[in-house]
């Protein structure tokens, strides 16, 4: 991991992605907190109702690995399982699915299951040849395989924990 690397392969694909979207960060809502993260808003509908999201992406091993992805607190821009597991969309595509809690190793964490996020590597998980992360690719691949899912194949929240 290089967050060197990934801060300034962000500055150089940052614009290029705004540029393609004909939109300014401010317009999509998206926030950069520290150079090496991203916050971009996303929204579901399930059964006639929008659930809004946000989700946190890490670029400490971008460009060489896809940026890490998580959805947050929208409050604290973190996760902790189990109180914050309604902040995680339930997403069933087989591009993309979501796991609260993932068990991994000894620990438990949230596991967008996509081949373009990092976790999905670090858990060693089953890849095709075709889905693999490439060079060409950029963090809108990562957002873009998210937000097809939750147009599609999106299930509600997470229950709140305790019910």
């Amino acid at each position: 991991m290089d967050p060197e690397a990934g801060a300034a392969a962000l500055e150089e694909d940052l614009p290029r992605v705004l540029r393609m979207l004909g939109a300014s960060m401010e317009e999509l809502g998206w926030t950069r907190p520290n150079k090496l993260t991203l916050l971009i808003p996303l929204s579901g509908v399930y059964q006639g109702h929008t659930d809004d999201y946000t989700l946190r992406l890490g670029f400490h091993a971008y460009r060489a690995w896809p940026p890490s992805a998580q959805f947050v607190n929208p409050q604290t821009q973190s996760y902790s399982y189990p109180q914050d597991q309604h902040f995680v969309p339930q997403l069933t595509s087989g591009e993309c699915r979501t796991h609260a809690e993932y068990c991994h190793g000894t620990k438990r964490i949230q596991l967008i299951c996509c081949s373009a996020t990092l976790e999905f590597y670090e858990v060693k998980h089953n890849v095709n040849p075709e889905h693999l992360w490439s060079d060409t690719d950029n963090f809108w691949t990562t957002v873009n395989a998210i937000k097809r899912a939750m147009g599609s194949f999106y299930q509600g929240r997470f229950p709140k924990h305790g019910q």
